[in-house]
């Protein structure tokens, strides 16, 4: 039997958009976030050049910001995402760190009046780099186990991939995974948004490790 079911491990914001997605293309996505987001209070507005952030999940935080803020933001779904909020001076880079510091270094915004808008206990190095002021946002928690529909479509050899869009999902999807599981994993492909997070994957447990743009990767079903 084919293998359709594709497993998307990233949290809210994003999870049900990607799932739309890959159900669009013809797969059967079943959700498995592996990071639980909780957001803190909204944060006061401030004067600074620019605003930079490393996630989605860091833009509820600025919705009582006025909409000319400057806003630099990890890649171009999050660019999207602050569009949508009304925010109109926005910019990507591309869709990892070490590219938004280049872009950052590359614009001349560094130094305590760019804010970084962040998790907690993430952007820690970047912040160093760019000697910007650092706010923790919202809190991060991993999730121990997968989700019993993603686990019986690893164990059932049904799934075709797994797509991961940070660092962090693809780190706690395989501290959760039994010895069992990881070895389902040897006929499935992990689509990773970028060479960074790929990075973070043992090849040789995987069917393929590709990146990026993982739904232009995965392709219709």
């Amino acid at each position: 039997m084919k293998r359709q079911a594709v497993l998307v491990t990233r949290p809210e914001p994003g999870l049900t958009g990607t799932l739309e997605d890959v159900r669009r293309l013809g797969w059967n996505a079943i959700a498995c976030p592996m990071l639980d987001v909780r957001a803190y209070a909204p944060i006061a507005v401030r004067e600074c050049v620019a605003v930079a952030i490393t996630s989605a999940n860091a833009l509820v935080a600025l919705q009582d910001w006025p909409r000319d803020q400057r806003i630099v933001a990890v890649g171009s779904s999050t660019a999207a995402r602050a569009r949508d909020m009304g925010f109109q001076w926005v910019e990507a880079a591309d869709g990892d760190a070490c590219s938004l510091a280049a872009y950052c270094h590359s614009h001349n915004l560094t130094g305590p009046s760019l804010l970084l808008a962040c998790g907690e206990g993430y952007g820690l190095d970047l912040a160093e780099e760019l000697n910007a002021s650092r706010v923790s946002v919202y809190g991060v928690t991993k999730n121990v186990r997968l989700t019993d529909a993603a686990r019986e479509a690893l164990l059932r050899h049904e799934a075709e991939a797994v797509v991961f869009y940070s660092g962090k999902t693809a780190d706690a999807f395989m501290e959760a995974l039994d010895e069992q599981d990881r070895k389902s994993l040897s006929g499935v492909r992990a689509l990773c948004l970028s060479e960074a997070i790929a990075a973070r994957l043992t090849e040789k447990n995987w069917r393929a490790v590709e990146w990026p743009d993982p739904l232009e990767r995965l392709g219709p079903y």
